[in-house]
């Protein structure tokens, strides 16, 4: 279900540049593997497609860590995190008088019966 056009452009326009990239490290990738395994190779040939594959994928890294920043500072920026926080919070406010309340009348039930039984053994 994607974007298909015969014009290679607007193809190449709608695409962001990580996602060209990516596309590019897979295709380094295949040529790579195709270069070593023919039966006469040339070093030189995979040397140069080891090297720029080795820089295309720590470029990528860097991309897509840049935008998962982007992404968070603007999460902060719209609230998004303050209410995932909040809504947090509150689920373990929860959890704690759940313990507080209906749990503590058996914790105490417990804490009784242990002292009875060390009554009756002294």
């Amino acid at each position: 279900m994607g974007y298909k056009s015969n014009d290679k452009s607007v193809v190449d326009f709608c695409e962001s540049k990580t996602e060209s990239l990516s596309n590019w490290v897979r295709q380094v990738k295949t040529k790579s593997l195709n270069a070593r395994m023919k039966k006469n190779r040339n070093l030189r040939v995979i040397a140069i497609l080891s090297n720029s594959l080795t820089r295309a994928e720590s470029e990528l890294v860097c991309k897509q860590r840049e935008r998962a920043r982007k992404w968070a500072q603007m999460q902060v920026d719209l609230g998004l995190r303050n209410q995932e926080e909040e809504a947090s919070r509150q689920e373990k406010e929860k959890i704690d008088s759940l313990w507080n309340n209906d749990l503590s009348s058996l914790n105490n039930f417990f804490k009784d019966l242990d002292n009875f039984k060390s009554v009756q053994v002294s």
